[in-house]
């Protein structure tokens, strides 16, 4: 009699593949044999529903014939079912990520993980933080410093935990091995893992006497001040790493601190991409004439020189003066012209300019 794998995950015949696995998941921790009213014989049936209801293929072979065709070898469960599945084949997919996030799941059922055993060392939670710079100080970069209140490496014990970091004694939990080795029964035979020490945190051994002042812990709750360097050139936005100055936690690495940047405005200066922009007001006959600007830039005053003929919003180039990039180059300071076209014009300037417009001018 062909078996409704969708009845036996509890699941309608229209779910998708994250319902599928989802089903899975809730009933394989229920039945595995190895937790407390567990059923050996629902675990094999769920199993053998999942493999053929997360697969494509499988799963249409079965939902046209009620059975599928693509494998060959011998039945892993009776009836319902043709193919080459056995549970030994899907533990060896857990355990090589074949099943995704299902062999993490395999990994809490057995105890050792889907990765091939051990623990992954722990790691402290990251910190951000804010900053404010003007446009000159991101411009040239700039060194600030922060305080924050965080776990820390004890400074009395510089991380150790001991009063004395060189009288220590074996770890009697793990018999100075600084790991634990454990043997599970399973659908799958006997299963040895190991895992970390949690006593002595893998070390094999703990202090004789423990540290006054983080008792033991090796990290303390403490203000810490932070320098961090600003490099040159950074934008609005953008956030700088710093490696391990994050919390500290207890036999593991620190996370790491997050500072964003925020770059205030300008009056007269605005950045487009390794570019600074400013605008230059010039006298219409200064422009017609050319001349000479002092211009203030970020860099100090300096000299401009307006062409005769210049045209309202051309675009003068001052280069290296703009934003630094990796290598010390920098971009370039354009100055963008705006031509001053006067409001109120007296008798004899109205006359110069008529005179000028007869002239074709």
């Amino acid at each position: 009699m062909t078996k409704d794998y969708y009845d036996t995950l509890g699941i309608s015949k229209g779910a998708n593949k994250e319902e599928v696995k989802k089903a899975f998941r809730k009933l394989a921790h229920k039945y595995h044999p190895d937790k407390k009213g567990g059923d050996e014989a629902k675990f094999k049936e769920v199993s053998e529903a999942y493999h053929v209801l997360s697969d494509d293929k499988r799963r249409a072979e079965y939902d046209t014939y009620g059975q599928t065709f693509g494998e060959s070898g011998p039945q892993g469960f009776g009836g319902g079912f043709q193919g080459g599945f056995d549970m030994s084949d899907m533990w060896r997919q857990a355990q090589s990520g074949g099943f995704g996030d299902l062999g993490d799941m395999f990994g809490d059922i057995f105890g050792g993980g889907s990765r091939g055993g051990g623990r992954a060392r722990a790691r402290g939670s990251d910190i951000a933080v804010d900053i404010t710079m003007t446009f000159q100080e991101a411009v040239f970069g700039d060194n600030r410093s922060v305080t924050l209140n965080k776990l820390s490496a004890c400074s009395a014990c510089d991380g150790s935990g001991a009063r004395d970091p060189k009288s220590v004694k074996s770890c009697e939990t793990c018999n100075g091995k600084g790991s634990i080795r454990e043997n599970r029964r399973s659908l799958f035979g006997t299963f040895t893992t190991e895992r970390v020490c949690e006593r002595c945190l893998g070390e094999g051994s703990v202090p004789k006497e423990s540290c006054t002042k983080c008792h033991g812990e090796g990290i303390v709750k403490d203000d810490e001040t932070i320098e961090i360097a600003i490099p040159a050139g950074i934008d609005d936005g953008e956030m700088i790493r710093m490696t391990g100055r994050g919390q500290a936690i207890r036999g593991g690495i620190p996370g790491d601190l997050y500072v964003r940047v925020h770059v205030d405005s300008h009056k007269r200066f605005r950045r487009e991409g390794l570019n600074i922009v400013t605008d230059l007001s010039v006298k219409l006959s200064d422009a017609l004439l050319g001349t000479s600007y002092n211009l203030e830039t970020l860099d100090g005053p300096l000299t401009l020189s307006i062409p005769a003929g210049i045209a309202y919003g051309e675009v003068l180039r001052i280069r290296e003066k703009g934003i630094p990039n990796k290598g010390n180059k920098r971009g370039d300071l354009l100055v963008r012209v705006k031509i001053e076209t006067p409001n109120n014009l007296s008798k004899r300037a109205k006359e110069l300019i008529e005179s000028l417009r007869k002239e074709g001018i």
